[in-house]
């Protein structure tokens, strides 16, 4: 059988205010368009409120500034964020986590000089690399490499098929997805007359606490000095940091954005999917870059930019709607010169 949870259960669980059938059980969490009577869901843009109505959601979870009443039989839910509260609920339906013994596969590759905590996991296939050491109960999935003199702090996550080379410094409750390498070589290269000379990479990567790296990303170590991404930075995948690149506490990074080799980034930066971002310059603090932008200068605390060379939202729509407005001038222009023209004959006759 289902797990079931009534109205009343879920509210409090997610900290709500609860309006209307306390006794609603619901078994599943669904989307608005897919739910049923025994579902959940929630409305997290006030643009899409007409779908609360045409939904079968036994319980919906609604912003505080939500104005309707619940359909007979059924409930709401007033959250001060109806995201985070649906996340509560969804895990209570989640089936359970996986758990990962600690302990070293007999498959893994461990050097021995490496250092591993109380409590790691060491997947299948890991090799755990010269003077390389592993934190408290952090775990190391299945094909991980983790490079020469390296270090993982505790509590840490990294999913299988990670690549963290050597010397590099990876902090506490740090979540790598698969495919993901840390301190590949930057891209260095100085073209001359006997062809193309590679220049050494020589620094490292460091990720602070609790970052998060998605699937397949790469951050290049630094050609010297460190690449560093800061407290609380999440990632999405396919995301490319270059060499030197200083990424501030709490910033997002969406995915396939690029960010050249240099360029400091700000706290509370958001920069959205296909962004990129030339090299040598400083996003300041809590700047947004709208997806597939090009920001070739720096951008200023608080600002927001759009387009390729970005520009703020203001003067992105004054350039783009000004091919509309010479035209309209064209026009007008080309009526007043026949009216003119109809005058001098008239004059003339």
């Amino acid at each position: 059988m289902s797990k079931q949870i009534t109205a009343k259960e879920i509210s409090e669980i997610i900290g709500g205010e609860l309006k209307g059938n306390p006794e609603i059980a619901i078994v599943a969490v669904a989307s608005l368009k897919d739910a049923g009577p025994d579902s959940i869901s929630f409305l997290g843009n006030r643009k899409y409120k007409s779908q609360v109505a045409g939904s079968q959601a036994g319980i919906v979870i609604v912003g505080k500034d939500y104005d309707e009443e619940p359909k007979d039989g059924r409930a709401l839910i007033f959250c001060d964020n109806p995201d985070v509260a649906f996340s509560k609920a969804i895990m209570c339906f989640a089936p359970e986590p996986i758990k990962f013994e600690p302990g070293i596969h007999p498959a893994a590759v461990v050097h021995e000089t490496a250092t591993i905590g109380e409590g790691a996991h060491i997947g299948a296939n890991a090799v755990i690399d010269e003077g390389a050491s592993i934190g408290k109960n952090s775990v190391i999935g299945a094909g991980v490499y983790i490079g020469h003199f390296s270090k993982v702090g505790d509590d840490c996550l990294f999913y299988a098929n990670v690549s963290v080379r050597e010397r590099c410094v990876i902090g506490n409750r740090v979540i790598i997805h698969s495919g993901t390498t840390i301190g590949s070589d930057g891209y260095g290269f100085a073209p001359g007359p006997q062809g193309i000379i590679k220049l050494p990479q020589v620094g490292i990567v460091q990720l602070d606490d609790d970052v998060e790296i998605g699937a397949n990303c790469s951050i290049d170590r630094a050609r010297f000095g460190k690449t560093w991404l800061k407290q609380g930075v999440k990632l999405d995948n396919i995301v490319h940091i270059a060499h030197n690149v200083v990424v501030g506490e709490f910033s997002m990074l969406i995915g396939q954005c690029g960010i050249a080799g240099s360029t400091t980034i700000g706290r509370g930066v958001i920069v959205a999917a296909q962004a990129g971002i030339n090299g040598h310059i400083t996003l300041g603090d809590g700047c947004k870059v709208a997806g597939t932008s090009g920001v070739v200068k720096s951008v200023p605390p608080g600002a927001e930019v759009v387009g390729t060379p970005a520009e703020s939202p203001k003067n992105f729509i004054k350039r783009i709607s000004m091919p509309k407005k010479v035209q309209r001038m064209t026009d007008k222009i080309k009526n007043l010169e026949l009216a003119i023209e109809e005058l001098k004959a008239k004059i003339n006759a």
